[in-house]
């Protein structure tokens, strides 16, 4: 069904979102070169590229992806895989700004007590970006679950999305509007209902992760 596609895309979209921008921000903030420099720009440049400038070429180059049954358009993964490049722009400026307040020394303890590298991150620095994860989380969560251009672009009619469906309700010569206020209702409340469990963190999350 819609709902349980749009739940899978979100879900695993967030997930990878979290993981990947949490450990770029990581390394990027303790690798103090100037590549490191460099590459955060690019992936902070990233946020002010509209997705209407490159959604075309993106398309047309995802199309030519395709490997047996493997292909990037119309397919779950394929639609994960665009959400992740978009989404870690914003995700990594605000791990970024909160990493940077982290004391090494915490980190530099947990490598005298024996703990690897990815150790560290586990059970050290994520833990600590408590706040800063649940405002990317949910960021990404409201726009990804409310995306309509994108899946649009991408996805078969089989694997739509609760956007995708409910424009299904307004035709030329037609507007289904009750059926299309019980789908927007259906939409709102799985967001609402994890804003409402997470909102504690979320203004924190934002001023840590952009001022300090």
């Amino acid at each position: 069904s819609s709902f349980t596609n749009s739940l899978i895309i979100t879900v695993a979209s967030v997930i990878l979102i979290l993981l990947f921008s949490s450990m770029a921000a990581w390394l990027l903030v303790r690798d103090q070169t100037k590549k490191s420099k460099i590459l955060f720009y690019v992936f902070t440049a990233g946020m002010i590229v509209p997705f209407q400038s490159v959604m075309i070429p993106l398309v047309k180059w995802m199309s030519k992806i395709q490997l047996g049954s493997f292909k990037m358009i119309g397919t779950h993964y394929g639609l994960i895989f665009m959400y992740i490049g978009f989404g870690v722009s914003m995700s990594i400026f605000l791990y970024h700004g909160f990493i940077k307040g982290i004391p090494q020394e915490v980190e530099e303890a947990a490598t005298i007590d024996g703990c690897s590298k990815w150790q560290t991150y586990t059970k050290v620095v994520l833990p600590l970006l408590k706040p800063t994860t649940v405002t990317v989380a949910v960021l990404n969560s409201i726009w990804i679950w409310n995306d309509f251009l994108l899946p649009f672009l991408t996805l078969d009619k089989s694997l739509r999305t609760i956007p995708l469906a409910m424009n299904n309700f307004f035709g030329a010569f037609s507007k289904q509007w009750e059926l299309a206020m019980a789908a927007l209702v259906m939409a709102i409340i799985p967001i609402i209902i994890f804003y409402f469990f997470v909102q504690k963190h979320i203004i924190a999350g934002i001023v840590q992760g952009s001022i300090k």
